[in-house]
């Protein structure tokens, strides 16, 4: 995409807007949290079906579980509307995990979700999102997870 094109895009965009934003404070002290992520980069599992970003009418506004054990190297990335030089180099950049996992090894946290999260950015129609958006947040509820670290891409 241009930049001209860009530009045009990000002035017609009808973004959404937020004026209540339910943040909820952790009711125990950090180190004691089990910490999940949630990243908007697209990112799946080689062995798990890929994100449809092709046909805007037939967009995935899935998500997809990403267990802790999964090497980086059994990752893909399914998203192309961001610039993935930096990720490339380290995945950490759109989904930390590893870098939670030394927060937890030094203390700070608790531990990471055995599972964790990953939906595909760039989905125009926020309104498919609250469904999967529930089911994320179940799925948290049932994985014992106190916070949930959202990594917009």
């Amino acid at each position: 995409m241009t930049n001209s094109k860009l530009k045009k895009f990000i002035e017609t965009f009808d973004w959404v807007r937020a004026s209540n934003i339910p943040f909820a404070k952790p009711n125990k002290p950090l180190a004691e949290c089990k910490v999940a992520v949630v990243t908007t980069g697209g990112i799946y599992e080689n062995t798990d079906k890929a994100f449809n970003i092709v046909n805007r009418k037939d967009i995935d506004e899935g998500f997809r579980e990403i267990t802790l054990t999964t090497s980086y190297t059994d990752l893909s990335i399914a998203h192309e509307h961001f610039n993935k030089d930096f990720s490339a180099v380290d995945l950490n950049v759109i989904f930390p995990v590893q870098r939670l996992k030394q927060l937890a090894e030094q203390g700070f946290i608790n531990k990471v979700s055995e599972v964790n999260f990953s939906i595909t950015g760039f989905i125009p129609e926020p309104k498919y999102l609250f469904e999967t958006g529930k089911q994320i947040a179940q799925r948290i509820k049932q994985l014992g997870v106190d916070i949930a670290l959202i990594v917009p891409v």
